[in-house]
């Protein structure tokens, strides 16, 4: 939900993106491709987000007012955690990836 306030809620999952790119055969990129691909546009996303809060608060910071600082903080700490998790997300991804190519040999 705070995702969807912030405007960083994935318009589709990577999953479902996935799914949607597969069936599009984009240059024959294989599955894991795609999902690091789509992980990493959600990173870049929020990266830029946090750079348009981190400006805000700057502006700000000479400021009086408590409540706008805190609320810009509570938006830079969100996003620090939804970094967290697509960062942990593609972590997994990869660390899946490799067993199972380990596997297949």
């Amino acid at each position: 939900m705070n995702a969807l306030r912030h405007g960083l809620a994935a318009k589709a999952t990577p999953r479902a993106s996935f799914d949607a790119l597969a069936t599009a055969d984009v240059d024959h990129a294989c599955p894991d491709e795609l999902f690091a691909d789509a992980m990493y546009q959600r990173l870049r996303q929020i990266e830029v987000e946090r750079v348009k809060v981190l400006n805000d608060f700057y502006s700000l910071s000479s400021s009086q007012d408590v409540d706008k600082l805190e609320t810009v903080l509570r938006t830079l700490t969100a996003l620090e955690r939804y970094s967290q998790r697509s960062h942990s997300k593609l972590k997994k991804h990869i660390s899946l990836a490799e067993v199972s190519t380990r596997k297949m040999k």
